[in-house]
């Protein structure tokens, strides 16, 4: 199916956890008394800002990237009675990391048809697998194209960035699986949460191949440039999330531009505030959205 545009999308939901198993007690999960109730209302707040998106874009996203789940359910209940996503289908595998979060994918099936799924795991030494959030790797057949789709939330910068090694370890071997799609000269679209700006040296070297000729465009790098972002830590703006996308996909797929926005409808963000509106700060239950701010791609004939 070929239109006029496609959106494809990045989300952080922060901590979403269903409620079984964690009630009433500061559990690995980090939540402070998460029970039925509060996890009902996220729900219905996670399920509006689609529904927002769709007002202003005039569509639902035909990918959508999530991270920080924290089990299927999430996943399923996203998708019932009158959901936005109720007619996408997810793609999800539960990671090897310690505070049970992973990252998931909700696509379009009426215009993307899937070919292979994979959930990429990274070790730190031969014998040990590194205590992080796998990647997720989807390949689509799209606009009569394969289309290779990759969902990250890379280690975070928390405590002195003491995992920047582990980071930093994961970008170098993923740009090895992708300058493998590269070589076959077929498209690929990353989104996620890298835990680095988009001048980052490390986000920076990803758009490029062993030799320095680039192969990825950052749409968000103007973006960060202009002082818009996605998320804050104290006063301090971020872009983490991030859309990227191989040079080769606008000619690809049949599309001539693109557009990077993040969605930071005031209906999401703290009142009379730049920052969104988050779930928590600290053990202080605030009933808001994510801590992040979605993230969007527009490609346009």
């Amino acid at each position: 199916m070929s239109t006029l545009s496609e959106l494809f999308m990045f989300y952080n939901v922060e901590n979403f956890f269903p409620a079984e198993n964690i009630k009433y007690e500061k559990s690995i999960s980090g939540l402070y008394n998460w029970d039925d109730y509060k996890y009902g209302l996220k729900l219905r707040k996670i399920k509006n800002v689609f529904n927002w998106i769709n007002e202003d874009f005039g569509q639902i996203p035909s990918i959508i990237g999530l991270a920080e789940i924290g089990g299927v359910s999430v996943l399923e209940d996203l998708q019932q009675e009158d959901s936005p996503l109720r007619n996408h289908q997810f793609l999800y595998k539960k990671s090897n990391d310690s505070r049970g979060l992973s990252v998931a994918l909700f696509y379009d099936e009426e215009k993307l048809k899937l070919k292979n799924f994979y959930s990429l795991s990274f070790s730190i030494s031969e014998n040990l697998v590194a205590d992080t959030r796998d990647i997720l790797q989807a390949e689509f057949e799209f606009n009569n194209e394969n289309l290779h789709v990759f969902i990250l939330h890379l280690p975070s910068q928390r405590l002195q960035d003491e995992k920047k090694n582990l980071r930093n370890k994961i970008i170098e071997a993923f740009k090895n699986i992708l300058s493998k799609i590269i070589e076959k000269q077929e498209s690929i679209i990353i989104m996620g949460d890298f835990n680095e700006n988009p001048n980052g040296e490390k986000i920076k070297e990803l758009l490029l191949d062993n030799f320095g000729n680039r192969i990825f465009i950052n749409p968000f790098e103007n973006l960060f440039n202009n002082n818009q972002f996605s998320s804050y830590y104290g006063s301090k703006g971020l872009l983490f999330d991030q859309i990227l996308y191989s040079k080769n996909l606008l000619e690809k797929l049949n599309f001539t531009s693109s557009h990077a926005s993040i969605f930071q409808n005031e209906k999401i963000r703290v009142k009379n505030s730049k920052h969104p509106l988050r779930t928590y700060s600290g053990s202080r239950y605030l009933s808001g959205f994510s801590d992040h701010f979605p993230v969007l791609l527009k490609l346009e004939k």
